[in-house]
């Protein structure tokens, strides 16, 4: 019997596991081989929901779609991978865990840099922070809003994550007190422009809705510190408020530091086509600590729209090659976007050059298609082994 250790329950790690059973069970070898998971907690976490406010249904438990299959789920955090001796530990766990081949699916985490303060800030990286962010919002609305600085909201990071969550902030905050006004909303951004990876009519387009929603842009700044009720910018200029979101981006896991190989600035593993990690031949990468090329010139993005299709890819390659298969090298030419701007808007963006495709209530309905359906998995256990066949597209 043969072990496929997956380390991280998220996208990548998820498909991951399910296109490693399919590929197991087309080759007649499920019984030569046991499939283990691991993960930090019991969910499969819908993680780019993350902003929203009802946060009831942004996790599903990861068990009800690996235990009908064989996979084994262990519930822990890896603390290192020994590649020499195959071995990997887990905090507070006396035995390790023992692969032929692993997959390393272990995710990102939110970017921060020597910020004085910066534990005063929210995010929406994870469940828990979403919800603390949540539970916040709460008790300013309790308290009716009283004050300035409990009116005003700032989001650092004008990126794909922080300009939904800014977006979504003023419908937000006024339904849970209809009575107040006075709301203020802040996005800080470090570059000099807002949304400069898209297109010129993206941006406009995005600028004109920050504008119609009251958002204030505040662009070429940077935060020097954050103190309880009051933020402080590079310019000198200080807001007062309760509630500031750091969204300034991802790095890769720490986990990657147990892996020989060279990085991008983001900590990601540089991996050939087919998700190996060059340095390890039965280590496969895939998700946000994967450096991979999506096209002939373009790398895949931290983003669940990269991560599912390398988990079908790294679940599907290592298991052929630990029975002798040919592998599938990994490409995905087709590149969009559809960013959320608040409670009756989006932009659906096509290509890298994010051209403008679709915009309004229709771009918005797409939006609650993909954020609601497409990326969860279906109840159907089947179903899922029939989607997480890699999809092989033409460059």
């Amino acid at each position: 019997m043969q072990n496929l250790v997956i380390i991280g329950g998220g996208f990548a790690g998820f498909w991951s596991a399910m296109s490693a059973a399919r590929q197991a069970r087309e080759l007649g070898k499920s019984g030569e081989l046991k499939i283990i998971l691991i993960s930090k907690d019991e969910y499969h976490a819908i993680r780019p929901r993350f902003y929203e406010s009802d946060l009831a249904s942004m996790r599903v438990p990861i068990k009800n779609y690996l235990a009908p299959l064989g996979i084994d789920l262990i519930v822990g955090e890896v603390s290192g991978v020994d590649t020499q001796n195959r071995r990997i530990s887990i905090t507070n766990r006396a035995d390790e865990i023992r692969y032929d081949a692993l997959i390393l699916a272990a995710g990102s985490r939110l970017r921060t840099k020597g910020i004085p303060g910066i534990e005063l800030a929210f995010n929406v990286d994870t469940f828990v922070d979403a919800s603390k962010l949540d539970q916040h919002l709460n008790k300013l609305a309790d308290a009716r809003f009283a004050t300035l600085a409990s009116r005003s909201f700032v989001v650092v990071g004008g990126g794909f994550t922080g300009l939904e969550a800014i977006t979504s902030l003023p419908q937000r905050v006024r339904a849970l007190a209809p009575e107040v006004t006075g709301f203020r909303f802040f996005l800080v951004e470090r570059a000099r422009e807002i949304a400069p990876n898209y297109s010129p009519d993206g941006r406009r387009y995005i600028v004109e809705q920050l504008g119609k929603a009251e958002i204030q842009i505040l662009p070429g700044e940077e935060v020097t510190s954050i103190a309880a009720g009051k933020i402080v910018l590079k310019s000198g200029k200080s807001l007062e408020t309760d509630t500031v979101i750091w969204t300034t981006g991802l790095e890769a896991s720490p986990l990657t530091a147990s892996f020989d190989g060279e990085r991008d600035e983001l900590g990601r593993l540089c991996v050939d086509s087919h998700l190996r990690l060059p340095a390890c031949s039965n280590v496969f990468i895939a998700g946000d600590v994967a450096r991979v090329l999506a096209d002939q010139h373009n790398h895949a993005l931290m983003s669940c729209q990269h991560a599912m299709p390398q988990g079908k890819f790294a679940g599907h390659n290592a298991v052929n090659q630990m029975f002798g298969e040919q592998l599938l090298a990994y490409s995905q030419p087709r590149y969009n976007t559809c960013l959320d701007l608040g409670p009756e808007n989006a932009l659906l963006t096509t290509g890298w050059e994010r051209n403008v495709k679709m915009s309004g209530v229709d771009a918005k309905s797409l939006k609650n298609q993909i954020v609601t359906q497409w990326i969860y998995p279906k109840e159907d256990v089947e179903s899922n082994l029939k989607m997480s066949t890699p999809e092989v597209l033409m460059q």
